[in-house]
């Protein structure tokens, strides 16, 4: 879509709002994800600006259009004020497709709150479970106390200005059109006076056409974060593998480096069919690179990445917890379970060193067990080592640009400094752009919307 910020791209169709959804929690995540890029491109101070030169092409076209029948036809004011007249009419045809784009998607989004159930299914006649009533409950009274008065702060702010003074301009070039019509209609009136009515008439069409199209956009978005419209988008019927969205992440995990044939399905991909692949052995430990006159760099877990090139690996914990590289009893439990590491796709972490990225790559003599890409323009090339053990979970940041936040049970939430590994437990939850990872089955609204106690 032209004139569409990138970021604001991939959460214009339908089908990345209507599919299936872990839970009501985890769509609020990626709904305020939305609704941030959307609402910063709806208020584009750009797309404002492109606005206001389509308006002066058209009000100086609807001038020289009147200056040319006022001159009898002579000269080439008619013809050029034509000119301005169609590229404003193209200009102006190109923001309104794109705006409309955009006020369609922030209505579907906000209107989503109360179209998904706790359980992340589509609601129905039947829904009427506690859980998602609570759920819906809190998300419209969260909107409806943020959204009052919208149309009066930024971003919308401009826009509401904008329709008020185009209005107030159209109606008085419209009364003064109708007041000289009857003398402009005569058949021996003057060229100017033609000339003159018809300079009124072109600027009304100029004022009240963006007028009407901007406060049409400004009430759908309005109406819909109040939730005095229901969501009218049916459900996808093809939502796709795993329930991917294409900002949230996409692509198989590629296991030891190379990718899965056609006929393998990608390990912890629930809706693949057949057994699902033995996950790969974990390769054995390198040894500790020394740094400089045979001192050892700080030990971290087998699986773990050392420090980020140029900064030493913190001593301080994350909130008390252990470091990641001493075990919580002094020794790896023996026979423990491997914890469930979830993608907010859809997608588990198999067993070992998994490399997420947009497009993670390892290191020079780096073995990960899997690499997993994730289409997320927030999400670094390689942004994270997640490390699957027995027992439990270590996360690292690679030196990420945009940062990862841990986020606890308890609403409480932490970044991670680059390079420096963090021991997860059961329900954490990690997000890096607008992608999740989350250990265990947790809670994904209460653990990382709901306030800090």
């Amino acid at each position: 879509m032209p004139l569409t910020p990138p970021a604001a791209r991939p959460w214009l169709g339908p089908d990345s709002r209507n599919r299936s959804w872990p839970g009501h929690g985890a769509m609020m995540i990626r709904r305020a994800e939305a609704l941030g890029d959307l609402s910063a491109a709806l208020g584009s101070w750009a797309r404002l600006g492109l606005a206001a030169l389509a308006w002066a092409l058209g009000a100086g076209g609807a001038v020289l259009v009147g200056r040319g029948v006022a001159d009898g036809g002579e000269g080439f004011a008619s013809a050029v004020g034509i000119g301005l007249l169609l590229a404003a009419t193209v200009l102006g045809g190109i923001l309104v497709a794109t705006g409309s784009a955009l006020a369609r998607a922030t209505a579907g989004w906000w209107t989503l709150a109360t179209a998904v159930r706790a359980d992340g299914g589509r609601v129905d006649a039947t829904t009427a479970d506690p859980d998602t009533l609570r759920a819906h409950e809190e998300a419209v009274a969260a909107d409806r106390t943020s959204g009052a008065g919208e149309l009066w702060r930024p971003p919308l702010l401009p826009r509401t200005l904008v329709v008020l003074l185009l209005s107030a301009a159209a109606v008085v070039l419209a009364t003064r059109a109708v007041l000289g019509y009857g003398q402009a209609s005569t058949p021996y009136a003057a060229d100017d006076v033609r000339g003159e009515w018809l300079t009124q008439a072109l600027l009304t069409l100029v004022c009240l056409l963006p007028a009407l199209l901007t406060a049409s956009g400004l009430r759908r978005v309005h109406r819909a974060r109040m939730h005095r419209v229901a969501h009218d988008e049916p459900a996808s019927a093809d939502p796709g593998v795993a329930g991917l969205t294409p900002a949230v992440g996409s692509g198989s995990i590629v296991v030891g480096g190379r990718v899965p044939d056609a006929g393998t399905p990608p390990p912890g991909v629930p809706d693949s069919p057949g057994p699902a692949p033995a996950p790969p052995p974990m390769p054995a430990p390198a040894p500790a690179p020394q740094e400089a006159a045979g001192a050892p760099v700080a030990a971290v877990a087998p699986a773990a990445d050392t420090a980020v090139a140029g900064r030493e690996p913190a001593d301080a914990t994350l909130a008390g917890r252990e470091p990641a590289g001493t075990p919580l009893d002094g020794h790896e439990p023996a026979g423990a379970p491997h914890p469930a590491v979830r993608l907010s796709d859809g997608r588990v972490l198999a067993p070992g060193r998994t490399l997420v990225g947009r497009s993670p790559q390892p290191r020079a003599e780096e073995e990960p067990a899997a690499l997993l890409p994730v289409a997320d323009d927030r999400v670094s090339k390689t942004h994270l080592t997640v490390t699957v053990e027995p027992g439990r979970v270590v996360v690292l940041d690679r030196g990420s640009t945009n940062g990862t936040v841990l986020h606890l049970p308890d609403g409480q939430n932490r970044p991670l400094r680059p390079g420096e590994p963090v021991e997860l437990r059961e329900g954490d939850v990690v997000v890096l752009g607008a992608t999740t990872l989350t250990v265990g089955d947790a809670d994904v609204e209460h653990t990382v919307l709901r306030e800090p106690r």
